[in-house]
Order: C-alpha cells, then structure tokens, then sequence
C-alpha cells in the first residue's frame, strides 16, 4: 500500500470537504486530517459515542467494494439545521426527516470530493455512489462495520464550525480497496498550491449566510445565465417545505389578549380584498386571494415576488 497516495489523497479530501460542506450551510467550515489508521471493525465500533449518521457508498473503476462514511447525528444534525435555512442552536439530537433529508445533499456533496480525489491518484473512472444514509447506535455500528471486511483503512477527519460544532469525519475503507486504490496507474493531477505549514487544513471563507449551494442556484436563475442548472439541485426536490397563508396581522397588549373571549373580533392590518401572503418556511415569496374549492379554503397566486426580493429573503 502507498502510504503517501494515501496521505495525499486524505489532505486534498479534508481541503475539498472545508469548501463544500462551508459553501452547502453557508458558515466557514475547517476540515483536518487527523490520521490514516489500518484497524478492525470492533475497534473503530468501539471508539464511537452516542449515535452516528452511516452514509454508505459503493465504489466503482478500481475503487469496486462498499465504503462507509460516518458522521455523528447530532453534528449531521447541525449541518442539516444550516442547510434548511435555521441558525443550528436549536439542532435536535436525533434526526428528523426533515434533517436526514437535507443532510442526504451534504453526504453525496462529500462523496463527490472523494471520488474526485480518488481520480488524481487512481484512475479516471473512480467513482462512489451514496446507497443510503441513516443512523446506528453503537450496538449497532459494529454489525455495519464487519460488513467492510476483517481489515479497515480509516480516515479520520476533524470537523470545526465556530460556535456550533467541533466533531469527526471518518472514512473507512476495505483494506483490499485502499490498497488497489492506492497503488492506481492513473495520472497524478496538478494540486494547487498549498502552505505547507496549513497541511491537510482548508477553511472555507463563505459569502452566503444561508444555503450556500442553494442561494447560488438561485442567482444563476435570475442573473438570466444559460448555463444547465441540474447538478445536485435535484437531491433536494423532495425535501418537505412549510408553506403558510398569511391573512394579516396585528399588535395587542397583554390585557387586550387575555380579554379575547368567543366572538371578539380581531381587525388585521390587511384590507378586505387585499392580496395575503404566501410564505415558505416563514420567507415571503407570493401574494395571492383566497378561494373556496368544495368547502375548502384554498388560495390563487396572483403574484411572485420578484427575483431579487425572493433571493434576499433566502439570503436574509
């Protein structure tokens, strides 16, 4: 096994992650290379803690085998916070579907790194594909691990997102697949420059504050560019949104609330015939007018907010 391949491949994987993963949740990410460890399953089973969210990856053109990629659920959690928009100090513990959802974008997003990292040092056909993503306990953990095989290469990465986070990254392959991998005839491509004294470390300077991959989506639609707008968008299509009808709204004292009782009356700042709002997660991105349609209220779109307004509102 080439040790140094592998050692390059880790540093240039903990470069690419900082900058995804930073650009996806919008915060500056700094992502290190702790260390390349040949170890068992029971071990690595053994030094997890609590639950961890298990990304299974299957690699193909000289990369063949099952990987796993293993984050801990609270510090998926997070990341998953970011992504749909919210600050991430409120983060659940445990996954919602709304979270293992988004955070899916961030796993096949960190899949991407490495199979464009594999391709510099193996062959150009390197590829890992995410098969699923979901979360064990650590009674669990060993089942999933074993499945790897006796013998593990891991990668273990350091995660740090200032005032959130501060967790771990591991990446464990087959022995036998490192070691293919490693020893690859494929071309070595040009890295760029790094300061050697920052070694395996990157941190992502973001401009976005909020859905990084997302907001930049959106000004590619609106600056008119004609360039195709797939790429991973897709991945997020089926993530659950909140949408509200917002009729109007007002301001009451304490003592005007506790003296509602049934049939007062509250006048709204909206006139009647107004357009109400229509929100998404509590961003405003249409007008419309309510209707009735068999008994149920519904509401017609008269209005899109426009472009700039709407990317604001993500961006706010």
């Amino acid at each position: 096994m080439d040790t140094t391949k592998l050692q390059n491949f880790g540093e240039e994987s903990a470069a690419g992650l900082a900058q995804t993963i930073g650009s996806l949740i919008g915060r500056d990410v700094t992502v290190t290379l702790n260390g390349i460890s040949n170890t068992s399953p029971t071990s690595v089973a053994a030094s997890l803690e609590k639950s961890y969210l298990f990304a299974t990856l299957k690699g193909s053109g000289g990369v063949d085998g099952m990987t796993l990629l293993l984050t801990k659920e609270k510090d998926a959690s997070v990341m998953a916070d970011l992504l749909i928009g919210q600050d991430g100090s409120t983060a659940p513990d445990r996954m919602t579907e709304l979270h293992l959802s988004a955070f899916s974008e961030v796993v096949h997003q960190m899949a991407e790194v490495f199979t464009r990292e594999a391709k510099k040092i193996s062959t150009s056909k390197a590829l890992w594909e995410v098969t699923e993503t979901l979360s064990l306990d650590s009674a669990a953990a060993g089942l999933r691990l074993s499945q790897l095989g006796g013998s593990l290469t891991v990668f273990n990465f350091s995660l740090f997102v200032q005032d959130l986070l501060s967790g771990e990254i591991l990446f464990c392959l087959p022995e036998p697949v490192a070691s293919r991998f490693s020893s690859g005839s494929g071309k070595t491509a040009a890295s760029p420059a790094v300061d050697s004294s920052q070694s395996g470390v990157s941190s992502a300077n973001t401009q976005s504050r909020a859905g990084g991959a997302f907001v930049q989506q959106l000004e590619n639609e609106f600056s008119g560019s004609a360039r195709p707008t797939g790429g991973n968008i897709g991945l997020l299509l089926d993530v659950p949104l909140k949408l509200t009808v917002e009729l109007g709204r007002t301001t009451k004292l304490v003592k005007e609330i506790l003296a509602l009782a049934p049939g007062s009356v509250v006048e709204l700042d909206k006139l009647a015939g107004e357009a109400v709002n229509i929100l998404v997660n509590e961003k405003l991105i249409a007008k419309g007018e309510v209707v009735v349609i068999d008994e149920n209220f519904g509401v017609r779109i008269t209005e899109i907010i426009n472009p700039e307004e709407r990317l604001h509102a993500v961006q706010a």
